[in-house]
């Protein structure tokens, strides 16, 4: 059962989870759960292999593995994987350059493929990116190529050219249930064409943080008395909050990590004016005074994930790494020129 189907944690056309972090720190576990109440639905937890950092994202009721996150223990790369995805293909999330329109510090952006909106005068159309690609064009990554798969909700019927690798049943079955609109039967092409295609498309992704201005202190307040404001608010010293936005762009150039985190980090830039509309955001509420724990609060737009069709474990997946990223950038930018 998918937690985006649940009525608690929602208000309206928005689902609420809570992620809270394990007391046990050996155990690295994140949970995931919705907003008021106590079942988990989905949690991270972190291995290690001869050559990679891996956390995987399990479905708690099922204990079924949805997505794994591998991190290199030297150099630098952020990939998302599905256990459906043939040897070689995975997500990458990659730093924006600074030319980018929706440059900001520390962003970092990817590419996935989505389902196309019903149709273009459909209001929850106008948050959907147009049409980068066919079907035909799918690109495997494999080494530095470009990251672009193809797994929507709904498998082709019929001969197809997309890449839709042969899945478990349990996987099939969860990522049917995440469509919560009747199925629509596939569009028939003319009669001289002898193929049928899926109305999808690759949309490109940004997450970018999102900060909160604290209220500034006035100039009278003494160090003592704005240390116990700090204390009794129990806010965090800096937030981790962040979004993650579908953005209508062309392909993005593949820059180079060095040069490009360590200029996400060193920058001062500002907040990019070119908001795309959040699907998901992460209120970071983690308390003061704690070390390796996280806690907060994920948002999610249940609009677009329905127009976008993806399952909402693989937001949540791609948000817990991002979070991890921005806790970590330092290290990041170290490894980086390792």
């Amino acid at each position: 059962m998918q937690g985006g189907s649940l009525a608690s944690g929602s208000s309206g056309e928005v689902t609420r989870y809570v992620v809270q972090s394990s007391d046990v720190l050996e155990d690295m576990r994140v949970n995931v759960r919705p907003e008021g109440s106590e079942q988990v639905i989905w949690y991270k937890e972190r291995f290690l292999s001869d050559d990679e950092i891996l956390e995987h994202i399990v479905d708690n009721e099922t204990s079924t593995l949805l997505w794994t996150i591998h991190r290199p223990k030297r150099g630098w790369y952020i990939r998302v994987r599905s256990p459906s995805f043939p040897p070689g293909v995975f997500i990458s999330l990659l730093p924006l350059p600074q030319t980018s329109p929706y440059y900001a510090e520390a962003a970092l952006s990817f590419a996935c493929r989505t389902n196309l909106p019903p149709s273009s005068s459909s209001p929850a159309s106008e948050t959907r990116p147009p049409l980068l690609m066919n079907d035909s064009e799918v690109t495997l990554t494999n080494g530095s190529r470009d990251s672009m798969h193809s797994y929507p909700p709904t498998p082709p019927a019929g001969p197809a050219v997309v890449i839709q690798p042969p899945s478990p049943r349990s996987v099939h079955a969860r990522l049917d249930s995440v469509s919560l609109s009747p199925p629509t039967q596939p569009r028939r092409l003319p009669s001289n064409s002898r193929r049928q295609t899926v109305q999808s498309a690759v949309t490109h992704f940004v997450l970018t943080p999102h900060a909160h201005e604290l209220p500034s202190a006035t100039q009278t307040a003494s160090l003592l008395s704005r240390l116990m404001s700090v204390i009794k608010s129990n806010a965090p010293t800096h937030s981790y909050s962040f979004t993650l936005s579908p953005i209508p762009s062309a392909p993005l150039p593949q820059p180079s990590a060095v040069d490009v985190i360590g200029a996400s980090i060193a920058s001062g830039a500002g907040a990019n004016p070119l908001t795309p509309t959040p699907l998901l955001t992460f209120h970071d509420r983690t308390p003061v005074w704690t070390a390796r724990c996280n806690s907060g609060v994920i948002e999610m737009d249940e609009r677009q994930v329905r127009v976008l069709g993806v399952e909402p474990a693989f937001y949540v997946a791609v948000a817990l790494t991002y979070l991890e990223f921005l806790q970590e950038r330092e290290s990041y930018l170290v490894a980086a020129y390792d």
